[in-house]
């Protein structure tokens, strides 16, 4: 016999998972990131306020990303 027999296992796809609205956001987070990072100090950058807003960003990146990824778990899994 050859493949296809069975069923697939479902495999996490984080575009397909997210809805549009957390799509959204995390696009628009990806484009402050170097907005705030190039705006950051040539010296003690690290310890700026808008390097903090970058990191934040990230943050909230890997939340919403966490979120989703936990949702489809809880629909497959």
């Amino acid at each position: 016999m050859g493949k296809g027999h069975g069923q697939a296992v479902p495999q996490f796809d984080l575009a397909t998972a997210l809805t549009k609205k957390e799509g959204r956001m995390i696009r628009k987070a990806e484009y402050m990131i170097p907005y705030h990072m190039a705006r950051c100090p040539a010296y003690g950058w690290k310890e700026s306020e808008e390097y903090f807003k970058a990191e934040e960003l990230k943050e909230k990146i890997g939340a919403i990303e966490a979120k989703a990824k936990k949702r489809w778990e809880a629909n497959f899994c």
